[in-house]
């Protein structure tokens, strides 16, 4: 294997492009994310040869010094970049989302980025949240992670059998087994290295196997073969393309036809486009461009007040190029330093590094804890003490500019005001959560759903401090808790039977007095399959209202809560671009109009159960709002603040009080 291959840089600055080009144009490119694939296979190649030519060679693997080169070859230009982000953060990034990215830089410091972000996809509140400045830092997780566990897997293969063939079955149960759990494992597996091991041990596979020479017009075809599989990819697939899965089967295969094909019969027989000068030199500078080009795209819709335009992208492409050349001229010189030559150092230095990074973040993490902190005690007393608080503005005629954001206003707050919603009140724990009043309640209250009935709890918590209720929260994210329909049993079986233990615990249990049930507008979409007649969903929407008049009918006050508009953006992060105008971030009224909302649908045909909007707390006739009373009504972009939720409790607790008297 030559030291170097044109070939091999050209293929790395096609990957670099993709995504560069995904992120930039991600209606165009829309599976441009595929370049990161591509990467996995050239390490997985490049290492695997190297760690066998060595053990070949000397019988071992030297960890020490295999560890200090990946070391000295990566950190310098990443710490660069991570100090370089958490500056822009302080600088532009809006308050809202530095919480979570100072925990993703030190994450991305002790490169374990990717597993930060599994936790975020499987947490429901956080699977939508907006990129930081550092996300693209998953991807050198893995690979560090790959650097880290690769050469114990070899040496771990030769010991039980000394030579090739013990790696290449080794290599060959990973690529099995990890390209089934790819395959088995979900949308949650994106960011999974376990999902992501079966790319390198293709590269690697390749780098072992003795594959035979093809005759240079062969290779020439083969290569423009693997290189067409790579870009068609990048152009055909989607966000919605479940990935990796099956679907990275194709990326990974062109990479490996495109590096044989230069294996077999020359520098040039990926074809010119892959030996190309202007490529083989953006290839040098790949990892300094991946590196600098997201926190740009991130930073830089703050800078201008608004969404990317032509020129900005192509600032942002020239700025890429610039950065990555100086940070990779560091990075020569850090490398060509004699006294960075012995291991010891570089350990020295990589700890330095890390100790900074993870003073800095978790100095600023702490600071930020305390901050909220005082807020979350402040908007207690808000509440208790202002008069046009939150919801009250919307509802008191005499509150003047109800719409205004004041100066300070606690977005930074707001994104993380979750109130009862941070609590594992759902099925996962198999338990339910109690609040108020437990010991000698007045009133027994029940909140049934998923995320948008918990967001609700806040404000029954306070109405139940106030009158000695008891509020009991049975959560299941993705379900309601009140269907039962053949049609959900079918698709969601899961959600089924947790609604039938939901609602037969609720329909015997003579301590209830009432129950609150609340569910978000798409809901239908978790309680029957996708694409669904019209028919199946007026079944559900039947079979709901049967079990919503089944607790009416055991003695039961039922209260059907209707959804919250949707906003567009996070309403924290809106709020911090647009602070100073007044009624920032509102949308139209008729956008946040309730359609579609199975159990509020359900409601109006189940005799005896009652229904409330949250609407009117929400929109005026013109818009909905987002800076309500003083409050940012919504944490992120769908689920209310438990500030705000707190401020609806004499409207939503007088509804369910009535609800009660209704019955009896």
């Amino acid at each position: 294997m030559r030291a170097l291959r044109p070939d091999l840089q050209g293929l790395r600055a096609i990957a670099v492009l993709l995504v560069l080009g995904y992120h930039l144009w991600p209606q165009r490119l829309t599976g441009g994310f595929v370049g990161v694939d591509v990467f996995f296979v050239l390490s997985g190649f490049l290492i695997t040869g190297h760690l066998v030519a060595e053990v070949e060679r000397t019988g071992r693997v030297a960890l020490r010094e295999f560890w200090a080169r990946r070391i000295r070859r990566l950190l310098p230009a990443a710490s660069i970049v991570l100090i370089a982000s958490f500056l822009l953060m302080l600088a532009v990034v809006p308050q809202s989302v530095w919480q979570r990215t100072v925990v993703e830089i030190g994450a991305s410091a002790l490169y374990a980025q990717n597993w930060v972000l599994v936790g975020s996809a499987v947490d429901y509140l956080g699977a939508e949240n907006s990129p930081t400045i550092v996300q693209h830092f998953w991807s050198l997780s893995v690979e560090e992670q790959f650097y880290l566990v690769w050469p114990l897997l070899i040496l771990l293969a030769v010991a039980t059998r000394p030579g090739r063939r013990a790696i290449v079955v080794a290599l060959s149960l990973v690529f099995a087994g990890s390209l089934a759990y790819s395959v088995l494992g979900g949308p949650t597996t994106y960011f999974d290295t376990g999902a992501r091991a079966w790319e390198f041990a293709a590269g690697g596979l390749l780098a072992l196997l003795p594959l035979r020479a093809l005759p240079p017009r062969v290779a020439f075809l083969l290569g423009w073969a693997g290189l067409a599989l790579v870009v068609g990819s990048a152009v055909v697939y989607t966000g919605q393309t479940a990935f990796p899965g099956s679907a990275a089967l194709a990326p990974v295969v062109g990479t490996v036809l495109a590096i044989h094909s230069g294996q077999a019969g020359g520098r040039f027989s990926t074809g010119t486009l892959a030996g190309w000068k202007p490529l083989t030199v953006i290839g040098d500078h790949s990892y300094a461009i991946y590196l600098w080009h997201w926190p740009l795209v991130v930073v830089a819709p703050f800078l201008i007040g608004g969404p990317l335009t032509l020129p900005a992208k192509l600032l942002i492409v020239a700025a890429t190029l610039v950065l990555a050349a100086g940070t990779r001229r560091v990075e020569q010189r850090l490398r060509a330093t004699p006294s960075l030559a012995r291991p010891r150092r570089v350990y020295g230095l990589a700890a330095a590094s890390l100790a900074v990074l993870l003073v800095t973040t978790g100095g600023t993490w702490g600071a930020l804890g305390v901050s909220t902190a005082a807020a979350a005690d402040r908007a207690i007393v808000d509440f208790e003490t202002l008069p046009c608080y939150g919801a009250e503005a919307m509802v008191d005629a005499s509150c003047t500019l109800p719409y205004a954001a004041p100066a300070g206003m606690a977005s930074a707050f707001a994104a993380v005001d979750k109130g009862p919603l941070a609590l594992p009140c759902d099925s996962l724990t198999s338990r339910w959560c109690e609040f108020g009043e437990l010991d000698a309640p007045t009133h027994s209250v029940v909140v049934i759903g998923n995320s948008h009935a918990g967001h609700l709890v806040a404000a029954l918590e306070q109405y139940g401090i106030d009158n000695g209720w008891k509020i009991t929260l049975m959560r299941k994210t993705g379900c309601t808790g009140v269907s039962t329909a053949a049609a959900t049993a079918e698709t969601h079986p899961d959600c089924a039977a947790w609604s039938l233990r939901v609602l037969d615990t609720v329909r015997t249990d003579p301590s209830v007095d009432a129950v609150v049930v609340a569910t978000n507008n798409d809901a239908a979409q978790y309680l029957v399959s996708d694409g669904a007649g019209e028919a199946v969903v007026d079944d559900v929407r039947a079979n709901v209202a049967v079990n919503l008049a089944s607790l009416a009918a055991a003695g039961k006050a039922v209260l059907a809560i209707g959804d919250t508009p949707r906003l567009p953006t996070p309403a924290p992060e809106c709020i911090d671009l647009h602070q100073r105008a007044y009624d920032p971030c509102a949308i139209p009224s008729d956008a946040g109009q309730e359609r579609g909302n199975i159990v509020a649908e359900a409601a109006r045909l189940a005799p005896g159960v009652g229904s409330f909007s949250l609407l009117p707390y929400l929109c005026d006739d013109d818009k909905c709002h987002v800076a309500i009373g003083g409050v940012v009504a919504y944490l992120d972009d769908n689920h209310l603040s438990a500030s705000f939720s707190r401020s609806l409790a004499p409207y939503l607790g007088a509804a369910v009080t009535a609800q009660i008297e209704r019955i009896r």
